[in-house]
This record gives C-alpha cells, structure tokens and sequence, in this order.
C-alpha cells in the first residue's frame, strides 16, 4: 500500500483537526497512527474513508488521487473496509443478516453467494455459531469481530480500523486484538488507529505519530520505537510505556 498525503487541513468551527497534515510512505502493508486523544487521527481515518472531505490538501491512495466528489467517493467507500470503535451493527439484524447486507445492496450479489461469503468468514473466526443472533445477544469483542468480518466481506482493498478496541474490555480487546494480529499474519493491508502500544508495535511495520493535527514524526516500526527522533514523540512514548 502506498500512501501520500498532501498538506491535509480540516477545521471544525475554530478547531483545526488537521492543520497542514502531510506524509509520505512508499510501501507499507500495515501503517499504525498513534497520539494523544482528540490529536486528529480519527479525522484523517475518515477522509481514508471517504467520510470526510478536506478543507484543502489532497490525498493519494496507490497511486490513484483521491477526488472527494460524492460520485467518486461512492466507488472509493465500496473498496474500502472501515471498522469503527462503536461496531455499528444493525441491532435488528441477525450477524449473518449485517455481514450480507453491503454484498446484496451495494454489491448486488445474490443473497445464496453472499451468504456463502458470509458464512466462511464467520467460520475463519470462530462465529459461525452466532450467525442467527442479533447483536444484542452477543458480546462486545464478539460483535467488533463481526465488524470486521463485514468490513472483509466486500474483499476491500485495504482497511481502516479506528480503535477498535477502545469501548472494551480485557478479555474482549484481546479477541480483537487476535483478530487483528491474524490478518497482518495473512499480509492484509490496513491503518489502524490505537493507543495499544505493544500490539501496534507487533502487528506494523510503518508507524505515524499524529499530535494537535500535525505529522510529528514517521518511519519503519523498530527505528521509530527504538530511536525516535522528535523529543514529542519521545516524550509521548516515555509516559505511554511507563505502566
């Protein structure tokens, strides 16, 4: 996957979320974004997304430039698997009905096809006994995974992950987490946005430090760890991996 981002700005009100964001990775199979809470990483996630338009800036997804045109937005989103921190699942689903719901309306599959795709992927991570319940009946870390089996459903390019273990608990983090760590192990290709500095360690190997919506610092995973060059990001990495 490759990466360029042009001078992003995006402001709320008199907020800057982004404030002349720019970055450039050649190759990458899994970028991890990490800083301080509200530093603008979610607001960069979504305009990956195609959810969010720029103020100005521009962006460049493999070598293809990102037009944030409804019409072109609507083709990018179909190629893009996004799994937010608060699942998003239909609650008057059942998981299979939320897993072949983007491959029948958007897709246009036919429902046997997409029920078949559905249903191997719930086998691969270990759901396939929950396919009739609605989310309500299932727990958190089971209903991120279910996420993220919908997100893979439409076979995406890449996907965009935005903390997704952040609304839950040890246990059910650690099955997110599990889930996550087996499609880098596949050699999928995503951005995640966390605060888990171990696993984003493990699980990428380009890492970008995002604070007050500026690029800090950037580079290969162990370099950007082990000898970072900003005195922020030191900083930053010293109180995150003290406990």
């Amino acid at each position: 996957m490759k990466l360029e981002l042009n001078a992003l700005c995006r402001a709320f009100g008199t907020h800057k979320a982004l404030d002349n964001l720019s970055l450039n990775v050649s190759e990458t199979r899994a970028l991890v974004l990490i800083g301080p809470s509200g530093g603008g990483k979610s607001t960069l996630l979504r305009i990956l997304a195609g959810l969010e338009t720029p103020d100005s800036g521009g962006v460049i997804l493999n070598d293809e430039t990102l037009i944030f045109e409804e019409s072109t937005l609507l083709q990018h989103r179909r190629k893009t698997g996004v799994v937010f921190q608060s699942f998003n699942l239909f609650p008057h689903l059942t998981t299979l009905e939320n897993i072949t719901l983007p491959l029948t309306a958007v897709q246009k599959k036919p429902r046997s096809e997409a029920e078949h795709i559905a249903m191997e992927l719930l086998r691969r991570f270990h759901l396939e006994g929950h396919a009739h319940k609605k989310p309500a009946a299932l727990s958190g870390g089971q209903r991120q995974r279910i996420a993220i089996a919908r997100a893979l459903a439409v076979q995406p390019q890449f996907l965009l992950l935005d903390e997704p273990t952040s609304a839950l608990d040890p246990a059910m983090t650690a099955e997110v987490l599990d889930t996550i760590a087996m499609l880098s192990e596949q050699g999928r290709d995503f951005i995640l946005v966390t605060h888990e500095m171990g696993f984003a360690r493990q699980v990428s190997d380009w890492v970008a430090f995002v604070a007050e919506g500026r690029l800090v610092e950037a580079g290969a995973t162990e370099s950007f760890f082990n000898a970072p060059k900003s005195n922020v990001t030191r900083d930053f990495l010293a109180k995150i991996l003290k406990y």
